[in-house]
């Protein structure tokens, strides 16, 4: 079930916030905290654009490898 889950946040062109995509992951049933997506950003793992937006289908190839 979690695989079909990240497959349809895969394939979402939802861009925000750190916090913003923990919420939309929350919503999908995935605990992601912000800070975790902060540092990712910080690791240089993310890249935000010039807003410090990160499109939700970015982090999930990183959610995968979390997970793995």
């Amino acid at each position: 079930m979690a695989d079909r889950l990240l497959d349809r946040l895969a394939h979402s062109e939802k861009k925000g916030t750190p916090k913003q995509l923990s919420r939309e992951c929350a919503r999908a049933g995935i605990r992601l905290p912000a800070a975790t997506i902060r540092t990712w950003i910080h690791q240089k793992r993310l890249t935000p654009d010039q807003y410090g937006h990160v499109t939700l289908s970015s982090i999930v190839p990183l959610l995968r490898r979390r997970a793995g």
